[in-house]
């Protein structure tokens, strides 16, 4: 014990096992040792293997397992190699959150854009319908999605919150398609009634408050048709 306590810092992480400066620079240099292109494409590979195993962690059994070992470990790769592509979790953690909020948010995206100003209300419930299904295909990513996107004391909470924002202002500029023309503050609260009864009912539905899938979406497209109906009552 004593002659632990006199290694320095680097001399006891590498007794610990822990990646010292010194292994991750072998790390690296052996992958720079290949042709820049062939390198890259090893670096990018290695990469993509480790944000998937994140996100497979993350997916069957939530964050506190994701551990550097253990997404290494999904990713059939050993703990230093980790060290290479990533400073430490919360990186890794940032990469993975932009892919599962990415995946999430494109579900969104691609529906609600497929409207048809000529039957409103079938035109919702369709496009209701398809989000709920295509959310609830993935459940464990919804339910880390949901459970984080407001916490902004996390890496995941603060990709999933700007992520968020981002389908805010991509469905204000598709208001239009639903014959909506109303002062910016009036617009901004129809988005949040449509994006929270759309994140509401998913988060129901994940965690069984809600049994009926087809009533819940019922229910959003009936909501959601109503405002706009009243939007349209109000510009007359």
């Amino acid at each position: 014990m004593a002659a632990f306590a006199a290694l320095n810092v680097r001399e006891r992480a590498a007794v610990l096992g822990a990646p010292s400066l010194a292994r991750r620079r072998q790390y690296v240099i052996g992958e720079q040792m290949q042709s820049p292109r062939s390198g890259r494409r090893g670096t990018d590979v290695t990469r993509r293997r480790l944000i998937d195993g994140a996100v497979e962690l993350l997916r069957n059994e939530g964050v506190a397992a994701a551990t550097t070992g253990r997404i290494a470990g999904a990713a059939g790769l050993k703990q230093p190699t980790f060290y290479v592509h990533f400073t430490d979790r919360d990186e890794v953690f940032e990469a993975a959150a932009a892919e599962i909020g990415q995946r999430m948010l494109d579900k969104l995206q691609r529906q609600h854009t497929k409207f048809d100003p000529g039957n409103a209300r079938e035109s919702l419930r369709r496009m209701f319908a398809a989000i709920v299904a295509s959310f609830l295909s993935e459940p464990g990513l919804t339910r880390i999605f949901l459970r984080h996107r407001t916490d902004d004391g996390t890496v995941l909470g603060r990709m999933f919150g700007r992520q968020l924002q981002q389908a805010r202002v991509a469905i204000m500029a598709s208001l239009p398609l639903y014959g909506v023309t109303a002062p910016r503050a009036a617009a901004e609260a129809y988005v949040e009634i449509i994006v929270s009864a759309v994140l509401g009912v998913l988060e129901a539905l994940v965690e069984g408050r809600l049994k009926d899938r087809d009533a819940a979406v019922d229910a959003v497209a009936d909501v959601t048709a109503n405002v706009l109906r009243s939007q349209h009552a109000r510009r007359r």
